[in-house]
């Protein structure tokens, strides 16, 4: 087995005891400092949970495992290209580096950032977000100069061959790839970057105000709730019985574990390549169902859900009736 689970820092598990059970599958923890913002609604820092994260910080290095840090808002709003958000960037990597936690990645979605970090920090490893969603070469090209990996976009990291091919790209040219694995997003979600803008700027109490509007960021939720069940297998995400067909063409596999409320569950599923329960609660954001999506029974129906996944036509459906199918067999 190799090492190439990038695992969220999380606060509601014991993080050093879910990551210490495979410890020998995890390459990466990602994590924003406290006092920056990122694309997952931020913790409310005390003293004691800054503390606890330097210390899981701390015991990762310890144990080899590399350090990922995110600058990856979508929205920096009047300071996104400013001497103000350059300082900040440098003074957070400063407070990290006194604490010896100095990462070996930034993560960002800002090209200004990265251009920041080449000159101040030419040592760093700039990665570029899953939330930019390029989705091949071309769109990669222009930026090689700046950011020495990228995730594939989810919209087509199902696709085996698409992913073999870019990763032979990617190496090509010196530069590695990951993928996330567990999102629970809806395809192509019409609304993802309306709601990363507003992680991006911490507004949370937003979703109260939008109640008074009948109107909520969670449109994969409303979606669900009017019974298109089917969407969730159109989805983007991966079994972690799927993860041996994807991982030789990757480097790193981003586990959405940061807020999610069972992250040692995620942590082990795909770390042994083996669940047994409901796929949506592996999820993030898990959604809810009335049914399980039963584990077992997607295996049980291996060549029909291979057709599913690796559909070249996700991306423009023809409701061609194989997820129909599928989900009169899974959904349970």
């Amino acid at each position: 087995m190799r090492r190439t689970l990038a695992v969220g820092w999380f606060s509601n598990e014991p993080f050093q005891e879910v990551c210490g059970r495979c410890i020998d599958r995890v390459k990466e923890v990602f994590f924003a400092w406290p006092g920056v913002l990122s694309c997952r609604p931020a913790p409310d820092y005390t003293p004691e949970l800054r503390a606890r994260q330097v210390d899981d910080l701390k015991w990762a290095r310890r144990n080899g495992i590399e350090l990922d840090t995110l600058f990856n808002c979508n929205c920096y709003g009047d300071i996104a290209i400013s001497p103000e958000l350059a300082d900040f960037v440098e003074r957070m990597l400063r407070e990290m580096d006194s604490e010896g936690l100095f990462p070996e990645t930034v993560t960002t979605t800002s090209p200004f950032i990265a251009t920041v970090l080449r000159k101040r920090f030419p040592q760093v490893k700039i990665r570029l977000s899953v939330n930019q969603r390029v989705h091949g070469s071309v769109g990669f090209e222009p930026i090689m100069s700046l950011f020495d990996s990228f995730y594939a976009t989810r919209e087509r990291q199902r696709e085996l061959a698409w992913l073999k091919g870019m990763s032979e790209w990617a190496h090509g040219h010196g530069k590695t790839i990951g993928m996330q694995v567990n999102s629970g997003c809806l395809r192509q979600c019409p609304y993802q970057q309306f709601h990363d803008n507003l992680h991006g700027h911490n507004r949370r109490a937003q979703s109260k105000i939008g109640e008074q509007f009948d109107f909520s960021v969670f449109i994969c939720r409303e979606n669900y709730e009017r019974g298109n069940y089917e969407d969730f297998l159109r989805s983007t995400w991966l079994r972690p019985e799927d993860l041996p067909r994807y991982e030789p063409f990757v480097d790193v596999v981003k586990l959405a574990t940061r807020r999610h409320p069972f992250p040692g569950k995620i942590v082990d599923a795909y770390a042994t390549y083996s669940y047994r329960g409901n796929l949506a609660d592996l999820m993030d954001a898990r959604h809810v169902f009335p049914k399980s999506f039963d584990n077992a029974a997607f295996g049980e129906e291996q060549m029909l859900w291979d057709a599913v996944r690796e559909c070249v036509s996700a991306n423009d459906c023809t409701h061609c009736g194989r997820c129909t199918e599928l989900l009169k067999r899974v959904f349970q």
